[in-house]
């Protein structure tokens, strides 16, 4: 059976891009964007996989649908899609704003929630049972390389992410080397708000290319690398995974998590599978504090533990 996954939003970095790469990966599906006119030549969508641009009404009459991920800009698409078609909700977010059509037709689609808290959100505000699916997880080839860098950061520059708390940390770091080095797109209207003074471009190594295993200048930059430290914090989201998670345990390193995070779920337990801040006002301090002490038994044992983690995203079974 092939699968025919759609991608349906602006963003060409971020999870939902990742997620779309991971799965069409695993499952070898056939992966496609609704443009203006059917092409007949694939074109890179990043992460070894490629995307054909198809007319919506060509794309409709294709078996297996699954929308990846969906964003305003292609709302007006939603009603010719056939019932029960599956789309996936990857958190709260995308059901915000007035004329949310994704909220407005949710009964024609069956949806797939890729973390608990998701799943128990859509039930309790929508009354909308769904399917709960933890992110796929496709075991790329890993290089031989080893990473320069031994702090970093690889999710989005953004109000959500709370980059300003990793920067913050910075000024805490006592060796030069271990400072966190940040990677990734940013907003800029959050840069401009929230990181002035922070010594943002100083950390900031921008983009990364859209590879497995990750790179920057040609080289890889998980390997070797002792932390990947993540403030992200979602209202009515969180508890489990997102792809800068798995991608770290996949690598051995060690997660430095939100509390806030962590809290809205079972899944991560601090000092057990990777160590969890935000129990004082001085967030940055915390995380420094973690990263200046010396590796012991305690990272070691947190490595190991949160392999299990990843093993559920590698073995699932989405189709």
């Amino acid at each position: 059976m092939t699968i025919n996954l759609v991608y349906m939003a602006k963003p060409i970095y971020g999870g939902w891009v990742t997620f779309t790469a991971h799965l069409g990966l695993k499952y070898n599906c056939n992966l496609y964007k609704v443009g203006k006119r059917t092409e007949h030549r694939l074109r890179d969508y990043g992460y070894g996989i490629q995307y054909c641009n198809v007319k919506i009404d060509e794309l409709i009459k294709k078996d297996n649908l699954l929308i990846t991920a969906i964003d305003k800009h292609y709302y007006e698409y939603l009603d010719k899609f056939p019932l029960g078609t599956k789309i996936v909700i990857h958190d709260p977010t995308e059901l915000k704003g007035k004329n949310n059509k994704i909220v407005e037709l949710m009964d024609k689609f069956e949806i797939i929630t890729i973390r608990e808290t998701v799943r128990e959100f859509l039930k309790k505000n929508y009354n909308k049972e769904s399917t709960f699916l933890c992110h796929p997880f496709y075991e790329y080839q890993k290089s031989n390389e080893k990473s320069v860098y031994p702090s970093v950061s690889i999710s989005r520059i953004d109000f959500d992410k709370h980059t300003d708390l990793i920067l913050k940390a910075n000024q805490f770091i006592h060796d030069e080397d271990k400072k966190i080095q940040i990677f990734g797109a940013e907003n800029r209207l959050y840069v401009h708000h929230k990181l002035k003074g922070l010594d943002f471009e100083k950390y900031w190594k921008g983009k990364y290319p859209k590879n497995l295993p990750m790179k920057y200048d040609g080289k890889d930059l998980l390997n070797d690398c002792n932390f990947v430290v993540d403030m992200s914090i979602i209202i009515g989201d969180g508890g489990g995974t997102q792809y800068t998670f798995l991608e770290a345990i996949y690598h051995d390193c060690a997660l430095i998590l939100h509390k806030e995070w962590v809290e809205k779920g079972e899944l991560f337990k601090n000092r057990v599978n990777c160590y969890v801040v935000g129990f004082t006002d001085d967030v940055g301090k915390e995380i420094s504090e973690i990263i200046n002490k010396p590796l012991d038994e305690e990272y070691q044992t947190i490595l190991k533990n949160s392999k299990n983690i990843i093993e559920d995203h590698i073995k699932v079974k989405w189709f």
